[in-house]
């Protein structure tokens, strides 16, 4: 059992760790100057598989509970501010040109779990869904998280107690066990950098160890793997892991020490940050930052050769298939920033201007869909998945199941090829336990009631266009407005 435990908590780890970022960065927040060495460059590491889905930590993390401190969230956005984003204020790049058609797109993330970042522009969900392939900056598979794991301990029998003066040697030890329930003995041979992160991670009554949420990232990630597009890592893990070499063991435990004095429950300044990537005002996330200074060595390490690594696999990425790119939101701008290396390479980068029109003012949403094109109000965001039948595709947009449970009500457009007839399509329906239709492909009618096991009454209505068969679902288990209201919004566009 203690060595399940230690498994699992190692698992949690090397995903955090990820919020680390290199660079001596003067950063002036309530206020006061503190310095900072390599924290949340290796953004968005995602977890890989369920179990260690809620370990996913990137670019300085970004749930910043109420208990987060200060040293972390002010580096959460180090690279979307240091940049001067000179060539538009858009969160959403538009990359046509050379052989990248249809076009592929950019977008710059805010590594969080915070519910707010997922309020997104009209324009991100649309072409989202219409590429076909989704690219992030790193992507954990079953290998790599062996060699994450492989670097997370000291060589040489180097250890905490041998970096630290005892005095320090003890703050942490207490620190450990007061905040985060652990035995000095459990960490003494990690990497400080890594014990530092840990630490912060495990730290407060609302703890990444308690939080499920994902990422925004990670969110992106898991809707190109239900929407079965190509998901693709920029950089390797190998590549990111070799940048936390750059500092000394004793220059880490330096930093470990700064971090555990700098532990803080303000949040002001995160608040801002939050504040301007919602307003899509990168001027501001760059303004925001009062000072930074890199040592040119760290810096091209760091920041440039990794856009220029990044550009220069974006480049061959887009000129095979279109593909919708996810990077935190400070690679994006300046000279050697994405946005500019990319133009250097001969496309056209244009910003698409941020609208809010899809949240409507009842709290509905109006869903857009370019790849099928329909429009329909949803009670919240609609999930978007695919599935296949008979090797073909079908497409499916409908409420979560959380929305479904809170509303008692469910709310689909299902969009099948026309190359499945009715019968096909009352066989999938049943199968997927979505309604269960009685009738035979002679009937020339194609609007059906039906009930389902979980009480609720619905109606079905079918509508052929072109080469798509749509499906409208609308149920509920109580009288209610919704429905028709559902209904009545849909319109092929």
């Amino acid at each position: 059992m203690i060595v399940m435990r230690q498994k699992r908590f190692y698992w949690s780890l090397v995903i955090g760790l990820w919020s680390l970022v290199t660079g001596h960065c003067v950063l002036r927040v309530r206020k006061t100057t503190f310095l900072f060495s390599i924290f949340s460059l290796l953004s968005s590491i995602l977890s890989f598989s369920q179990g260690i889905r809620h370990w996913s930590f990137v670019i300085g993390y970004c749930k910043l509970r109420v208990r987060k401190t200060v040293f972390l969230f002010s580096i959460l956005y180090l690279l979307c501010s240091h940049f001067s984003f000179s060539q538009g204020n858009s969160l959403l790049w538009r990359i046509t040109g050379k052989k990248s058609e249809p076009p592929s797109y950019l977008y710059g993330t805010m590594h969080s779990a915070d519910p707010r970042v997922f309020h997104f522009a009209d324009s991100v969900l649309p072409v989202f869904e219409k590429c076909k392939a989704f690219a992030m900056e790193v992507v954990v598979d079953e290998n790599s998280q062996a060699i994450m794991l492989e670097n997370i301990f000291m060589e040489n029998g180097s250890t905490l107690k041998s970096l630290l003066t005892q005095g320090q040697y003890d703050s942490v030890q207490w620190f450990a066990m007061k905040n985060a329930g652990l035995a000095i003995s459990f960490i003494d041979k990690m990497k400080p950098l890594y014990v530092a992160m840990m630490l912060e991670m495990l730290s407060g009554d609302d703890s990444l160890l308690t939080n499920p949420d994902p990422f925004l990232d990670q969110y992106f990630e898991n809707e190109a793997t239900t929407q079965r597009k190509k998901v693709m890592g920029i950089e390797t893990v190998e590549e990111q892991m070799g940048i936390f070499d750059i500092m000394t063991y004793r220059d880490q435990a330096q930093l470990l020490m700064k971090s555990l004095r700098e532990y803080s429950a303000d949040t002001t300044a995160f608040e801002q940050m939050v504040h301007y990537y919602l307003s899509n005002d990168l001027h501001n996330m760059m303004s925001f930052e009062n000072d930074f200074s890199l040592p040119d060595s760290l810096y091209n390490a760091l920041i440039t050769n990794r856009n220029l690594k990044m550009a220069t696999r974006i480049d061959t990425m887009i000129q095979r298939q279109s593909t919708f790119i996810a990077v935190g939101a400070g690679h994006l701008g300046g000279d050697q920033g994405l946005v500019s290396l990319l133009r250097e390479k001969g496309y056209t980068v244009l910003p698409i201007i941020p609208t809010y029109n899809h949240y409507l003012k009842d709290g509905w949403y109006q869903l857009f869909s370019l790849k099928n094109n329909f429009t329909a109000d949803f009670p919240s965001q609609p999930e978007v998945t695919t599935d296949t039948m008979s090797g073909k595709e079908v497409w499916s947009y409908s409420l979560s199941e959380k929305s479904r449970s809170a509303l008692n009500e469910d709310f689909r457009v299902l969009v099948f090829p026309s190359g499945m007839d009715d019968d096909d399509i009352r066989v999938f329906l049943s199968a997927k336990k979505i309604a269960d239709l009685k009738f035979n492909n002679s009937t020339e009618e194609k609007y059906f009631s039906f009930q389902r096991e979980d009480k609720m009454k619905g109606r079905c209505l079918f509508i052929y266009s072109g080469d798509k068969r749509y499906v409208i679902v609308y149920a509920a288990a109580h009288k209610s407005k919704d429905p028709a209201r559902f209904a009545a919004s849909f319109i092929i566009n």
